[in-house]
């Protein structure tokens, strides 16, 4: 439309709602809030179509360059541009490479305006927020209810695509926060989220016929013609694959004591736990690491201190004080009985000989007790099994066991931040019931809960903002299956 038009039209439609708004009729608040939402929408698509049409009456040359080719400029384009405010009807002019007109059109006026793929950017980023905190569905849905429109769920697989490719870029070349702490501690843990396996990517694409009618018939056929085994004790059915998450605060020190934690930051990758650690040690160095006091904790997986070896050996090391406790308590379940005053009063005991530095008290305590339990008897062969165990554990790391030393400074001896994120960023969002991840998508999405949870969002919105359009792939990334290797 021209310009005059596109006037009228924001006058047509804002007199639309202030009508409505100085209605003398009986109505109720909740009727007059939704209608009135309606029309100011209207009026949002009316001020973006006079946008549009103001922007594509610029003056422009005839002909330009781009990437090698001249383009000349020739015939118009009219689609539907997706907006906060619904859709918009977006006539413009195209580029027609010179020489070759079967060659594909270039846009020249969207690339100025920073549309992607026929949206603006600003309901991109939105949508890829919603798909970052909540199950896609759910999230086309909550679009829906602000906007009155929502995109396909094939777009929104492109739009989370788009930009969770740009995450981790954004969040490794993210400076170090200013006015930081002065003790840097380092934490790490993994959490498993389900991915979809390739027997069941090959069933999901098979073509489903319900010959008995119903759907609900067809996946009652379905059951009987793949009935499912029992799992045993110990078999799980998750096919996971673990993010490796990795937790970066630091200590402030104050007249009172050490304050804490400042300028928490968590990253995450599928990938393994040595490409955490070489990215992780990017970010620490980044903070200080090698220059300031340092703190490494973790819980006992051996692989993790393996690598904290490698990669951060300067940092003073701490077994997590809770992982460490409920060690204590299996060993306590194997001479007491559960729930009992004297394995209390045991524990109890444990642990306060661990708060006041007994650490080999304490092993020798746990040998004591294997060394009890005879080694026939109903139970007793799993018992001394635990026992052993947790005493060849307690022995490899007791060097980081110095839990009264580590409190007298006034330092950390729990992992509780790297396990309320493994939480935050793999469990609440991808761990839920039913779900089933390709490798590529749920690693893009973990790197945009990362900025999310670093509440780092206004960030990465103005990084996109200033950089050429963010241009959404043609289709949805393919899917990438896992299959879980077995428990031995």
């Amino acid at each position: 439309m021209s310009i005059d038009e596109a006037r009228r039209e924001v006058e047509r439609a804002f007199e639309a709602a202030r009508r409505w708004s100085d209605s003398a009729e009986r109505r109720s608040m909740f009727e007059f809030e939704r209608q009135l939402w309606t029309l100011l929408l209207a009026v949002g698509r009316a001020m973006v179509a006079l946008f549009l049409a103001r922007q594509v009456s610029r003056p422009r040359a005839a002909s330009y360059k781009r990437e090698g080719r001249t383009y000349v400029m020739g015939g118009n384009r009219t689609t539907q541009i997706g907006t906060r405010f619904g859709k918009v009807a977006f006539d413009r002019p195209v580029g027609r490479a010179q020489g070759n007109l079967r060659a594909a059109c270039d846009l020249p006026v969207d690339r100025e305006l920073g549309l992607c793929a026929g949206f603006s950017l600003s309901v991109v980023l939105a949508i890829a927020r919603l798909c970052a905190q909540m199950a896609f569905l759910s999230a086309r849905d909550t679009f829906r209810q602000a906007h009155e429109w929502m995109p396909s769920p094939r777009a929104v697989l492109r739009m989370v695509d788009a930009v969770g490719d740009q995450a981790r870029p954004f969040l490794e070349q993210a400076p170090a926060p200013d006015d930081d702490g002065e003790v840097l501690v380092i934490q790490v843990d993994g959490r498993g989220a389900p991915m979809i396996s390739e027997a069941e990517y090959r069933r999901r694409r098979q073509r489903r016929r319900n010959a008995d009618g119903t759907r609900r018939h067809g996946r009652r056929r379905r059951r009987r013609e793949r009935p499912r085994k029992r799992r045993t004790k110990g078999k799980k059915s998750k096919n996971a694959k673990v993010a490796i998450v990795g937790v970066l605060y630091t200590l402030r020190r104050t007249p009172d004591g050490l304050e804490g934690p400042v300028h928490k930051r968590l990253y995450a990758t599928f990938e393994s736990h040595e490409a955490l650690f070489i990215w992780l040690r990017r970010e620490a160095d980044k903070r200080g690491y090698g220059r300031m006091q340092s703190l490494f904790l973790a819980d006992g997986c051996d692989h993790i201190w393996r690598l904290q070896q490698q990669y951060f050996p300067d940092a003073e090391t701490c077994l997590d004080w809770y992982h460490v406790v409920e060690k204590v308590w299996q060993a306590g379940e194997c001479m007491y009985p559960e729930g009992s005053d004297e394995l209390a009063a045991w524990v109890g005991e444990q642990a306060k000989k661990l708060r006041r530095g007994a650490t080999r008290a304490v092993i020798d305590e746990i040998g004591r007790v294997f060394d009890s339990v005879p080694k026939t008897g109903p139970g007793n062969k799993g018992k001394r099994e635990r026992l052993l165990k947790i005493y060849k554990h307690f022995l490899a790391h007791q060097h980081r066991m110095k839990y009264r030393d580590l409190r007298r400074r006034d330092l950390d001896i729990g992992s509780g931040a790297v396990e309320g994120a493994v939480r935050n960023l793999v469990g609440i969002r991808l761990d839920g019931p039913g779900m089933r991840w390709s490798r590529g998508r749920a690693e893009r999405l973990l790197h945009l809960r990362c900025i999310l949870l670093n509440e780092q969002w206004d960030d990465f919105v103005a990084h996109l903002a200033a950089r050429d359009a963010l241009k959404l792939p043609a289709t949805p990334i393919p899917t990438r299956t896992h299959d879980a290797k077995a428990a031995a």
